[in-house]
């Protein structure tokens, strides 16, 4: 057979031919069945979008929503004793305090803590800010040093409020929720357990029986709110940092709030008289940190007029140093010590002055403000 260049160019160009229809097969059946597999693939991830924005609120959840609108932030200026006032006795200075309170009704009144606002240099500081992002001037209605407690009181209606429940029914290892403004940066939550009931610390030279959580609390959370898993109120958050027998200080998975039986007669009494009534007092007030002044005992820093101290012979800078032979040494061994007695009970108070110790027999009295 005679081949010319024409039947060669002829078989040249039929094999390019076949050739690349072959690779146009194998490519469309290639990009084919990827087409295939992306759109199996994205109607799985649209599925499990689906599942997952479906999925029923938890009991947790649900707590959370009813609660988190009643818990507010609460900033104002307070004197504080300056650094350079524990070596020479006196000087303070303006600094900011922020904490966070709880709406106990829908025309405006919160509870908080009393180390949250006391030193409180002017109202016109003290602000409020709700969780519309509105911010209110607070005014105090009262306050007790001895439970913690400070209600104040914001020119607003229709509020979300929080709802007590006895905490006396509480239980070990029931399920909490914290709610506050911890280290000033906005409302947040942290949840936990009852970790103890009626725990008694020394708070702030106080003494008190408290409810103790594992749920996570910080600076700032102080005046917050502890929630049941039913979103009510069950008690009022007032401390991480306490004094026991092995010393002062913060322990993660501790923190302790005020019990709602004690914060509702607390602050029913404050909107009523502006202080706690029935409480026997001496008819004075004291320093909370007399330890700065004196190394014994308990400074006397003002004494009420025509009250049973002031009638007895009491001085301002008297020290006292024992109660009925009860020795004292802090505000809250002072306060301790007055627990158990009522109005109405005649008592020794045994105090130092120009470092002479003297006796004075006085009759507890009903307490005007603390």
């Amino acid at each position: 057979m005679k081949v010319t260049f024409k039947s060669i160019l002829i078989v040249f160009l039929v094999a390019l031919l076949g050739s690349g229809l072959g690779t146009f097969g194998v490519l469309s059946f290639y990009k084919g069945d990827r087409r295939t597999s992306s759109a199996n693939t994205e109607s799985n991830i649209v599925v499990n979008e689906v599942q997952y924005t479906n999925v029923e609120k938890s009991d947790l959840t649900s707590a959370i929503e009813k609660a988190y609108n009643t818990v507010v932030e609460i900033q104002c200026e307070v004197q504080t004793q300056s650094a350079s006032s524990y070596f020479f006795f006196s000087g303070t200075e303006a600094t900011t305090s922020a904490g966070s309170g709880v709406i106990f009704s829908s025309d405006g009144y919160i509870v908080t803590n009393y180390h949250v606002i006391e030193g409180l240099v002017d109202e016109e500081t003290l602000k409020v800010k709700i969780y519309t992002d509105e911010t209110y001037t607070g005014k105090v209605i009262g306050y007790d040093a001895r439970t913690d407690l400070a209600v104040i009181k914001i020119d607003a209606n229709d509020l979300p409020y929080a709802m007590f429940v006895d905490s006396d029914d509480l239980m070990l290892g029931e399920d909490v929720i914290a709610i506050g403004n911890p280290l000033g940066l906005g409302i947040s939550c942290s949840n936990g357990i009852v970790s103890a009931l009626e725990k008694e610390i020394h708070v702030n030279g106080v003494y008190m029986n408290v409810i103790q959580t594992n749920a996570a609390v910080n600076a700032g959370n102080s005046g917050g709110g502890l929630f049941d898993i039913n979103g009510n109120l069950i008690g009022i958050v007032n401390a991480k940092k306490a004094s026991t027998a092995y010393g002062t200080g913060s322990v993660e998975g501790m923190a302790y709030a005020i019990p709602s039986n004690t914060v509702v007669k607390i602050i029913n009494d404050l909107i009523e008289y502006g202080y706690v009534k029935d409480r026997p007092a001496l008819g004075v007030t004291v320093s909370l940190n007399s330890s700065y002044y004196t190394s014994r005992g308990v400074l006397i820093t003002s004494v009420i007029e025509g009250g049973s101290a002031e009638e007895a012979g009491l001085q301002v800078n008297d020290i006292i140093i024992a109660i009925d032979d009860t020795e004292v040494s802090s505000y809250g061994e002072l306060s301790k010590a007055l627990d158990s007695k009522n109005i109405g009970d005649e008592i020794t108070v045994t105090i130092l002055r120009d470092n002479k110790e003297m006796d004075f027999r006085l009759t507890l009295q009903p307490v005007v403000h603390e």
